[in-house]
């Protein structure tokens, strides 16, 4: 019952380390930088102490960003639902983002954040890499529309 970011907290120093270590969960990330439009794809491994390891790429992958996640609230004892946390990364163009998020459901939730730019940042993370795509599909939709 490791949430998204609850196992991003983990103490693994990357996905690949993480299989590595019993308890570990991979979660794919999905978001984009509303500023510049840019999307982004990646991983988080979450550890059974509710830390983590985030890592992304944009999709020309041009820029990439790495991280650490926290769990700071527990929906309850018995589902991740409503698991609440933060997450921060530093990209390698300089920019740095926080993130706050949200576990809506046992595989997965949403976040939001701010890069030091002022853009807003959108993520969606789920242990389905098709789901958290197509949510982010659909969110860039539904901005089109609005």
């Amino acid at each position: 019952m490791t949430s998204f970011f609850a196992g991003v907290g983990r103490l693994c120093v990357g996905a690949g380390a993480c299989w590595l270590l019993s308890g570990c969960a991979l979660y794919s990330v999905a978001g984009q930088f509303e500023g510049s439009g840019e999307v982004f794809y990646g991983n988080v491994a979450v550890s059974p102490i509710d830390i983590g390891r985030l890592d992304v790429t944009t999709v020309d992958n041009r820029v990439s960003c790495s991280g650490s996640t926290q769990v700071t609230r527990r929906g309850s004892l018995m589902s991740n639902v409503g698991a609440q946390g933060r997450a921060t990364a530093t990209c390698n163009d300089g920019r740095t983002f926080k993130i706050d998020f949200i576990q809506t459901a046992e595989s997965g939730g949403h976040g939001q954040g701010i890069d030091d730019r002022g853009n807003i940042v959108r993520v969606f993370f789920d242990m389905s890499s098709s789901t958290v795509r197509a949510k982010l599909d659909q969110s860039r939709i539904d901005a089109l529309v609005r």
